[in-house]
């Protein structure tokens, strides 16, 4: 069995991960514009998104906090599954009584990221709407 302490290392390791994962689905996504046969979905601001791979594994509470962001404008589709962790992650640092101003911070790698694929979004705004939806949704 895990201790809290743990988790709260795998937060940050999760924020590495979507990272990458962001950076490696936006060069994706300009690369494969013209692939026509790759199932995509469209993004608040028109542009093709991939289509999430597993909704269908998730419970409602998770497919909730995905749909609040995805009603803010936050891109969802592939990191998705990091998103819900990270998520998850924030309710831990919470109920161990972490401000609100240290989980920004220690999320400020993924809403960065989350906030340089869209124009019309700061960090700031990306990392509260995450900590609310998770908040709202995940949290206990």
């Amino acid at each position: 069995m895990r201790s809290v302490p743990d988790r709260a290392r795998v937060v940050p390791a999760l924020l590495i991960l979507a990272l990458a994962a962001g950076a490696c689905g936006q060069a994706a996504e300009e690369t494969s514009e013209t692939a026509a046969d790759s199932p995509t979905s469209v993004k608040a601001n028109g542009a093709p998104a991939p289509v999430d791979p597993a909704p269908e594994t998730r419970s409602e509470a998770e497919q909730a906090f995905l749909d609040d962001l995805a009603e803010f404008g936050l891109p969802t589709g592939m990191s998705a599954e990091t998103t819900v962790e990270v998520g998850i992650g924030i309710c831990e640092n919470t109920a161990e009584g972490v401000d609100t101003e240290t989980i920004l911070d220690q999320i400020r790698p993924l809403s960065s990221a989350i906030a340089t694929q869209s124009s019309d979004q700061d960090t700031d705004r990306v990392g509260r709407t995450i900590v609310e939806a998770s908040r709202a949704h995940l949290c206990d």
